[in-house]
């Protein structure tokens, strides 16, 4: 008897221990001290919906206790959210056949370090494929960004389940005194003596090297970002990829070059997202963070 207490004791504290880890997994979110100032004079746009996953894997638990097996589909947009304006109450998903579908739970996981609060992941069931896929997105609710606008009433086309990952977003940034740093880890940012400047690229969904791992030096030389100095421009290649290993898909490129990033780019087949599929030839003009 003493042994099966003790046992229901044990599974009870592991269970307790787990919700609270699940508990913080799910809202621990990191907003930054300062919104940068240039988003009030930039239009806050819905940039991409990408029909990711048709069947979440387990890991997916630690997310949303209902999330294995159900639809993924992570929605981009060029401005942080304001969390507390969040809900899946906020979004539509229309299929090819017209049926709407209201989305079932959000979460800004795993994109949730400070200056990453652009990605929001559906979870639930939005049509299949290839008989009824979802085909559009619509925000209906106050969905408000940081800087104060409202993304209701934008809608935008899904990209559909075969295609590759592509980027949706890049901004450029120093690393300076304020900036939030991280020097190892998962997440970590650039090497800071040796970066001049970073170029952020979000992607329509988390994405790995084409062998399954994580982007590195191999696909260095795959990027390539148009600096402009004065009157001249020059295509660079990054020394480094940062900000790897945290599941998101935001990938930062270091550079050690100066002049202001207007453009980069990758070549084709060098990603893959969740479903393995590869990235097609893919850029995106480059904006300032400050």
């Amino acid at each position: 008897m003493k042994k099966i207490l003790t046992a229901v004791l044990t599974i009870s504290v592991l269970g307790i221990g787990l919700i609270a880890f699940y508990s913080m997994y799910v809202r621990r979110i990191k907003l930054s001290d300062v919104n940068p100032p240039i988003e009030k004079t930039r239009e806050a746009q819905a940039l991409s919906a990408f029909f990711g996953l048709d069947a979440l894997p387990a890991q997916s638990l630690l997310l949303y206790w209902r999330g294995p097996g159900k639809n993924g589909m992570p929605l981009v947009l060029s401005q942080e959210v304001d969390p507390s304006t969040l809900d899946n109450t906020d979004f539509e998903v229309t299929t090819q056949n017209g049926v709407t579908f209201s989305v079932e739970f959000v979460t800004l996981k795993p994109a949730n370090e400070e200056f990453e609060l652009r990605t929001i992941l559906f979870i639930g069931e939005y049509g299949a494929y290839p008989d009824n896929p979802p085909v559009r997105v619509t925000i209906v609710g106050d969905l408000m960004s940081r800087s104060g606008q409202n993304y209701k009433g934008q809608s935008l086309p899904v990209i559909p389940l075969p295609d590759g990952p592509t980027i949706s977003y890049a901004e450029h940034f120093i690393i300076d005194d304020d900036y939030p740093y991280v020097k190892s880890g998962a997440g970590c940012d650039c090497p800071k003596e040796e970066t001049e400047q970073v170029v952020r690229t979000v992607w329509a969904g988390g994405v790995r090297a084409a062998n399954g791992k994580e982007l590195g030096d191999n696909e260095l030389n795959s990027f390539q970002i148009t600096l402009v100095r004065g009157k001249d421009t020059t295509q660079v290649h990054p020394f480094k990829l940062a900000d790897l290993g945290d599941g998101d898909n935001n990938i930062d490129l270091c550079l050690k070059e100066k002049g202001t990033p207007v453009l980069v780019e990758a070549e084709a087949g060098i990603a893959i997202d969740p479903r393995n599929d590869l990235n097609p030839k893919t850029k995106k003009e480059v904006v300032s963070r400050w």
